[in-house]
């Protein structure tokens, strides 16, 4: 975790300094450091990945449980990391659309797994 606060407070640093003169140039820096950030944790991606699939692996059907929470994760973290770049360059517009696009696909990602649920439900009360 002290990696990932290092390489951000050092990039926030590198970024404001640089922004005054180049503000294309901060943005590309900003960017940089949070692909910087995420690959520093890759490795727990992998580990936690392999723990998940391990996991599911003991349950029925749970595999496509587990792959169906790693798409709307991946979808939520990539989303929040577009967000977040176009609030930082002032296009609020452009990130609220990016947001609503974003939980209407994460919806409809996981309208399937509604209905199993409300099926199971109705065959319980029944």
């Amino acid at each position: 975790m002290a990696k990932v606060l290092g390489i951000s407070f050092c990039v926030l640093m590198c970024s404001l300094v640089v922004r005054e003169h180049n503000k294309s140039f901060s943005l590309i820096l900003s960017v940089a450091g949070g692909i910087l950030s995420f690959l520093t944790i890759s490795d727990k991606v992998g580990e936690l990945f392999t723990s998940l699939m391990s996991l599911s692996a003991s349950v029925p059907s749970g595999v496509m449980y587990v792959k169906l929470m790693l798409k709307v994760l991946c979808i939520v973290i990539i989303t929040q990391f577009t967000v977040d770049i176009c609030r930082d360059n002032g296009e609020n517009a452009l990130a609220s659309f990016t947001e609503v696009s974003a939980k209407v696909l994460v919806l409809s990602l996981v309208m399937p797994l509604f209905e199993t649920v409300i099926s199971m439900v109705v065959g319980l009360v029944k």
